[in-house]
């Protein structure tokens, strides 16, 4: 979506104006994914969903296009096409009644309109000024399944054009492209968890500390070899992730081959005091026996600085980080002006905030400055802005065009021509919020998703091969498929993304398919493993709500296994397994499960499935995992539900039963599985993990997390 708003019109905006010269950082998984989108070769839910004919839709489905696939009427993308207003609004006035209930309120003409328009209004306005969207545009209602033919064929070409477009302008010199570490972690955290604590003390740490400086320094390495084989060179620069840098950081962009790295003037006046207070500290050792102490050069001193340039930590020029393996070059962005484009001038008029600018970088002009860093995210903050931020930029270049006083350069130009003259003998740990870690650690969310990431990175370590020579893990050569797919998943999950949705201050309506898919790239690490999968992976991170939680029995339960309800007391005392949070893909109608409960009957650990529909039953697979707290797991069985009302039934590491499974199906699903008594006595060391689903594929997980026992009393 952003590359259809954004990253080609970025790109295509400067072009018009040849002798202004920008760096763009393009995030390696980034572009791995444009590259995916571009070949053709991807599975999106969403555009799944769009693709889909609105009146073929499930009522799962019908629920995901109107949770998930309307702006809030207050949006931009949204506020900006009276057709979209109309449906962001009705959905608004139905969503009281849950997704379901919403979707149902919606015509099949409705939903169409509303599958074209969220992909629609996500266009860059000069695209939607021209046809064959403009005609979509005006249009504005009674879409058809072939207009989404349209929309497919302008998202294609946008795509395909977006890298070449990169490499292009780097090629004619006017771009520079940097990279960030392949997908985008927070590299003080991998290298020390501990390093929270240089920004503020009082962090609350992971139980485990993680330190895996080679897990940085690969994420570090890969992201170069990746941009140069996409971009034909290495990159000079590297963007770490949200500006994080710190001391740990300093030695892996050295042992990379790069040149230069940027954070923002906070972490600059942190590592100055810091440095300050290091040095006094050293100073204080050093007192001779009359209390007097050795002259400090001043300030500049050492590099010829005249008496009237930059004043001590000024962020307006660029630092020389010097340490045993090597030096690299590090530049600071003015916060103030960086945040002004940022957070600020989308609520102003857009000539009005491209002058404000105009003027202040001239005012810093006059007080001399030689270097003036604006860094910010090229996506975010236009869709904010009028007429996607196109009016601003525009204004901004002429002006800075047509300004003498200024040239606008990239980062490697500027140090071409003039290498930094003061260094920087400590670097604070931190980020451009704030100089501190706390967005991505500290939070009770934080450390459970830390510790996760932290055991599912043991299991895929100790399986790991040694790896020859500097490969990354995009090496092909690279052996035992398995175990590179578990690390894969293994560097995904270090990204920082996921922990920016885990702390207390960021909150989104999607949390929960953050929570969701996170723990998913830890399941497959032990699935590519052949693993049992940890219970503790089935259970979010983040809370859940009451309602949501499992519950134990209250009793014992009498059911006959029939596949029917029958008396009411045959599973009145059952307990609850919870529901996994909501997934993203696609659930048919006919998989629709209302509830399980499990209970104890005996020595026997029953379970009733109740579906949404009980006529679709048939076909149904399931598998029932009785799995051990340190995480083996035994028993398991695995079911399909097959004609008449049976059910073919296999076990693995059966070991622990002590007779024949009863299963069977009609109106209900009932399962009761008989299990020694030495087994059934240790159910408060197990829990239960059942996942529900068709044709190999698993639409719904439950699971007893949260509980400390299945609750067997021994009857």
């Amino acid at each position: 979506m952003h590359a259809l708003k954004d990253y080609l019109d970025m790109v295509e905006t400067l072009g018009a104006y040849p002798d202004l010269h920008q760096t763009f950082n393009l995030v390696p998984s980034l572009v791995e994914q444009l590259e995916d989108y571009a070949s053709g070769s991807f599975v999106d839910v969403y555009w799944e969903h769009t693709l889909k004919p609105a009146v073929d839709l499930s009522l799962d489905e019908r629920a995901f296009v109107v949770d998930r696939m309307c702006e809030h009427s207050d949006h931009p993308r949204a506020h900006s096409h009276p057709r979209y207003l109309e449906l962001a609004r009705k959905r608004e006035a139905q969503a009281f009644q849950g997704w379901p209930a919403c979707a149902q309120a919606f015509t099949v003409d409705e939903l169409r309109d509303l599958q074209v328009w969220f992909n629609l209004a996500w266009f860059d306005p000069q695209a939607l000024d021209a046809e064959p969207l403009a005609g979509l545009v005006r249009r504005g209602r009674g879409f058809t399944e072939e207009d989404k033919d349209v929309l497919a064929e302008v998202q294609a070409g946008i795509l395909a054009q977006t890298i070449p477009a990169y490499r292009e302008a780097a090629r004619r010199g006017q771009v520079e492209l940097s990279t960030s570490p392949y997908f985008h972690p927070i590299l003080p955290l991998l290298a020390n968890s501990d390093s929270a604590r240089v920004a503020a003390p009082g962090t609350l740490l992971p139980p485990r500390r993680f330190a895996h400086a080679e897990d940085a320094a690969e994420q570090v390495r890969s992201a170069v070899a990746k941009h140069e084989r996409v971009f034909g060179e290495p990159p000079r620069g590297m963007w770490c992730s949200e500006q994080a840098v710190g001391e740990d950081v300093i030695p892996l962009l050295i042992d990379a081959g790069l040149a230069w790295t940027i954070s923002d003037e906070s972490v600059l006046a942190r590592s100055l005091s810091g440095a300050a207070a290091r040095r006094n500290a050293l100073s204080a050792d050093r007192t001779g026996c009359d209390g007097t102490r050795p002259a400090e050069p001043a300030e500049g001193a050492s590099s010829g600085t005249p008496p009237d340039a930059l004043p001590p930590g000024s962020p307006h020029a660029p630092y020389r980080l010097e340490r045993e393996q090597g030096d690299i070059a590090i530049v600071f962005r003015d916060h103030t002006l960086s945040d002004l484009i940022g957070f600020a001038y989308q609520s102003w008029d857009s000539r009005e905030a491209a002058a404000d600018l105009l003027r202040r970088l001239r005012e810093l002009r006059a007080a001399r400055v030689p270097l003036v860093t604006i860094a910010l995210d090229g996506e975010n903050a236009w869709e904010y802005y009028p007429r996607d931020g196109r009016d601003f930029l525009q204004y901004l270049y002429e002006g800075l065009s047509t300004d003498p006083a200024i040239r606008c350069v990239t980062v490697s130009e500027h140090l071409r021509e003039s290498p930094p003259t003061r260094s920087l003998d400590w670097l604070h740990t931190g980020s451009w919020i704030g100089g501190d870690l706390r967005t991505w650690s500290g939070d009770r969310a934080h450390n459970v998703a830390w510790d996760l990431l932290h055991q599912a990175r043991d299991a895929a370590a100790t399986r790991r091969r040694p790896v020859s020579g500097q490969a990354g893990l995009d090496d092909p050569d690279r052996p035992d498929p398995q175990t590179a797919a578990a690390w894969r998943q293994i560097l995904i999950a270090e990204g920082s993304d996921w922990f920016w949705w885990f702390g207390d201050h960021h909150h989104t309506e999607l949390d929960h398919v953050w929570d969701l898919n996170f723990r998913r790239h830890l399941q497959e690490v032990y699935r590519s493993l052949g693993e049992p999968v940890p219970l503790a992976l089935f259970s979010p991170i983040l809370d859940q709500a009451p309602s949501g939680l499992p519950a134990l029995p209250r009793g014992p339960v009498s059911p006959t296994i029939d596949g029917l309800l029958g008396r009411v007391e045959e599973w009145e005392a059952a307990g609850f397994l919870a529901l996994d949070l909501p997934s993203t893909m696609r659930r048919s109608e006919e998989t629709r499960v209302e509830e399980v409960r499990f209970g104890w009957r005996g020595n026997h650990l029953c379970l009733l499935v109740v579906p949404g529909l009980s006529s679709s039953l048939e076909g149904l697979e399931m598998e029932l995992r009785v799995a051990g707290r340190g995480g083996e797991e035994d028993p398991a069985v695995r079911m399909t539900l097959e004609a008449a009302g049976t059910a073919n039934v296999s076990c693995i590491k059966c070991e622990h039963l002590a007779g024949e499974i009863e299963a069977a199906w009609k109106d209900v699903v009932e399962v009761a599985l008989p299990l020694d008594a030495c087994a059934a006595a240790s159910s408060d060391q197990t829990g239960l993990v059942l996942r529900i689903g068709r044709d190999g594929m698993t639409e719904h997980v439950f699971h007893t997390a949260g509980l400390t026992s299945l609750g067997w009393s021994g009857r």
